[in-house]
């Protein structure tokens, strides 16, 4: 009879140890595969969307909406497809790997944008500060602040902020630039002559004969900024150079670096992705994009996932690796510049809805 009862304690506690084994397996991403006669680990993808509430295709067969995991996905190739009425569609080939979760957020901008005006009396030299926060402009005879941050940015009206008159001196109309200060709390005024210094919200402005020595000291500041940067990064020996220069564009992350190359008559235009570890499906170095148009412009969205692409006259949304384009606006563009809000809400462009309009600042809305 004992004998029988420790048989019987033996046999229930190995079937307990099956049962809790095979559940940890399972919640690992471990599955039975009957074919091969063996246990397999899966992957999985996590879908999200902007707007969320999206559904979502996997090779064709609807199998969830947006912010949704898929799981128990067998390693391999899947064709992705995320929709939403009234939005334009994503699509692409995702890789499921062993273990691991593949993470997608499809950017889905309107079919039909809205526009909202931003000002109503002209605009010129919009400009944007490093962090991508903020920017800047002239309107007539004043110079503005725009928010990029603001919560009045998306679905409400932005409110750009006067931040500096036109003194007797300094004729804004023939301003050529403007440039703000490394820790973005100055801007200068660039003319061909007698330039304006502004300090952001102290209503404080100084005029300047000769910048030479302030615009140094500027640049070589950015240049320690982006050596500490790089410094933790694993930044292959030929791209230091790139990555140094004052033209290199980072995302707003500071983890991916957006360059060119040349190729005969073609212009590649290329990502690395220093991010660490990097996510499933990146790639740390890959074209994203070539043409015999070297005028293209690429602006990083705040997300650091997406860009802004402004060929001849389109605007166009594109994903990081080059995929997905979708074109948002195609006409006059009074500067080939493009902005986003820090919440994705909008784009901004400088351009005239009529011949008999001025140029002003418009958002096109991603929402």
């Amino acid at each position: 009879m004992k004998r029988n009862t420790f048989l019987s304690v033996f046999g229930v506690l190995g079937i307990l140890l099956t049962i809790t084994t095979g559940v940890v397996l399972y919640a690992s991403g471990y599955r039975l595969d009957f074919t091969k006669r063996a246990l397999t680990e899966t992957g999985m993808i996590l879908a999200k969307s902007v707007p969320d509430g999206a559904s979502v295709y996997l090779n064709g067969d609807l199998v969830a909406a947006t912010d949704s995991t898929i799981t128990s996905l067998k390693v391999g190739s899947y064709t992705l497809k995320i929709e939403k009425e009234g939005f334009a569609s994503w699509e692409k080939t995702v890789e499921v790997k062993e273990g691991l979760v593949t993470n997608i957020t499809a950017l889905l901008p309107p079919i039909s944008p809205s526009f909202t005006a931003i000002t109503q009396n002209g605009a010129q030299l919009i400009s944007s500060a490093p962090s991508g926060t903020k920017a800047a402009f002239i309107s007539a005879d004043k110079l503005y602040f725009l928010p990029l941050n603001s919560q009045f940015l998306g679905f409400l009206r932005t409110r750009p902020q006067e931040i500096a008159e036109e003194p007797t001196d300094v004729d804004f109309s023939k301003a050529t630039k403007l440039l703000f200060s490394p820790n973005e709390n100055q801007i200068l005024v660039i003319k061909p002559s007698n330039d304006l210094l502004v300090t952001i919200g102290q209503g404080e402005s100084q005029i300047l004969t000769n910048t030479t020595k302030l615009t140094k000291s500027w640049g070589d500041e950015r240049l320690e900024h982006k050596a500490e940067v790089i410094k933790d990064l694993e930044v292959p020996n030929d791209l230091k150079d790139i990555a140094l220069s004052a033209g290199s564009s980072w995302a707003p992350d500071e983890r991916k670096l957006l360059y060119t190359k040349t190729q005969g008559q073609k212009t590649e235009f290329w990502v690395a992705n220093f991010s660490d570890p990097l996510p499933v499906g990146e790639s740390l170095d890959q074209k994203i994009w070539e043409a015999e148009n070297s005028k293209l412009k690429f602006f990083w969205l705040a997300d650091s996932h997406h860009f802004i692409l402004i060929s001849g006259k389109t605007v166009s949304l594109i994903d990081l690796d080059g995929s997905n384009k979708r074109d948002l606006y195609s006409g006059n563009l009074a500067e080939r510049i493009a902005l986003s809000s820090t919440d994705l809400a909008q784009i901004i462009i400088l351009t005239s809805l009529s011949p008999t309009s001025g140029n002003n600042l418009y958002g096109i809305s991603l929402r």
